[in-house]
């Protein structure tokens, strides 16, 4: 055991290097529509067509994430695997200094969309390797503050270039990218072996369910984003805030997101893991009637005595709720508070879902780079098929947004209906 712990990967350099990766996550997939507008005139069905293609690569890359890293890792360890996809990605931002066409914009958004695939499954990977319980979700904590924080900061920093110099903003990501290279000397060649007995201690069965659960509103919640990147330029300038601004403006759904994830992370701070239960020994009776599995309550093989946010159906649906009302508000907004208090209900939601989908993925998938990859693949399959969407009901009102708010409510009650089912099926 001492030596599996010995062989994890410092948290300080997983969170080092994932706030310098998490950069081009930024400028890729909240940025790029903003620069794609102001520096080569993408309009509202380009911009969602550029998405549809990074979401397409994406997901691409995230399911072939697995079984390539398995294929390659004979020859190679995965550490060298993160500094060639770091290494191509700076390659094709550089892009920008050579060229002045749109390509640049198809070519860096597809390249980076399918390196950052493959790049989180093996990053997540390292990160819980050797963590459970607490432990395991304390860093995955500590992991979504600095990525969701990196994520606001660079749209906070664009704002300066976008007058001038908004593709410029792409080869700074790529620079970041080198730099991070130099934290993987303190990376094992290849992650610690999970240990299963230990894992099973800190995973109730009850968790299997919740984690269908996730996997609902995680992909949900990517097909908003998918469908809200692409459209927020030009929601901004309907109403009329000034293109300096609109980057600030934009980032207010992601600092939304990153409170949301230092409260989870806070409460988790007082709560205990089901394997840190004193009384997990004593007999448990477990039917229909006593189920401790309801709504706002702790997962089967939890301690009543536990607390936290994990286990708990509530903050799933709770999620839902504040994720679709932020969302219907920022596409009907007609006034900029309407607007702010849709983005910061919006990145509320998302923060929430995004933690528990990835506990609950690394912790039941014993935190494999399969498991990385099935999440990030639910990502993906969200950001394709949002523009989809999004490009779909453009055709029936090219100048409002009204059917899409339509089929944003559609897709809330198709939510609400598959989490009702696996809520029911864990009572």
């Amino acid at each position: 055991m001492n030596h599996l712990r010995n062989k994890r990967t410092s948290l300080t350099a997983s969170l080092v290097l994932t706030g310098l990766a998490s950069t081009g996550t930024s400028v890729i997939w909240n940025g790029l529509p903003f620069i794609a507008k102001r520096d080569f005139g993408f309009s509202e069905s380009e911009n969602l067509s550029l998405y549809l293609l990074i979401g397409f690569v994406y997901v691409s890359g995230a399911l072939s994430s697995g079984v390539c890293t398995r294929l390659l890792n004979p020859y190679i360890s995965l550490r060298t695997i993160i500094a060639m996809l770091l290494i191509t990605v700076a390659g094709v931002c550089s892009l920008p200094l050579f060229f002045a066409s749109d390509f640049v914009m198809w070519v860096s958004g597809g390249v980076a969309g399918f390196c950052s695939a493959w790049l989180w499954p093996i990053v997540e990977s390292y990160l819980v390797a050797g963590r459970h319980g607490k432990e395991m979700r304390r860093a995955i904590g500590w992991w979504n503050l600095v990525w969701m924080v990196a994520v606001a900061g660079v749209m906070l920093a664009m704002a300066p270039l976008m007058e001038k110099h908004a593709s410029m903003v792409i080869v700074g990501l790529g620079v970041m990218n080198l730099i991070a290279i130099g934290v993987l000397p303190w990376y094992a060649k290849n992650p610690p072996v999970h240990e299963e007995a230990v894992s099973k201690k800190h995973v109730p069965d009850g968790y299997r369910e919740l984690l269908k659960g996730a996997r609902v509103l995680l992909p949900l919640s990517y097909v908003f984003n998918g469908l809200l990147a692409p459209l927020l330029p030009f929601i901004f300038a309907s109403i009329a805030i000034d293109i300096f601004w609109q980057t600030p403006v934009a980032s207010t759904w992601m600092v939304s997101r990153v409170l949301a994830t230092a409260l989870m992370w806070h409460f988790e701070s007082w709560g205990q893991s089901p394997g840190d239960c004193p009384h997990e020994n004593k007999p448990k009776v477990s039917n229909r009637h006593n189920s401790s599995l309801h709504l706002g309550g702790q997962s089967p093989g939890d301690c009543p005595h536990l607390s936290g946010w994990n286990g708990k159906w509530s903050i799933l649906w709770g999620a839902l709720f504040v994720m679709g009302m932020g969302f219907v508000c920022i596409l009907s907004a007609v006034s900029l508070p309407i607007l702010i208090f849709g983005l910061v209900a919006f990145g509320a939601g998302m923060g929430v879902t995004y933690y528990a989908a990835l506990y609950y993925a690394m912790a039941v998938g014993n935190a494999k780079v399969d498991a990385g990859g099935k999440h990030e693949a639910f990502i993906g399959g969200g950001y394709m098929v949002g523009p989809i969407l999004g490009l779909a009901s453009l055709q029936f009102a090219s100048t409002s947004f009204t059917p899409i708010i339509y089929v944003v409510l559609g897709l809330l009650t198709i939510a609400v209906l598959a989490l009702s089912m696996f809520w029911r099926n864990a009572r």
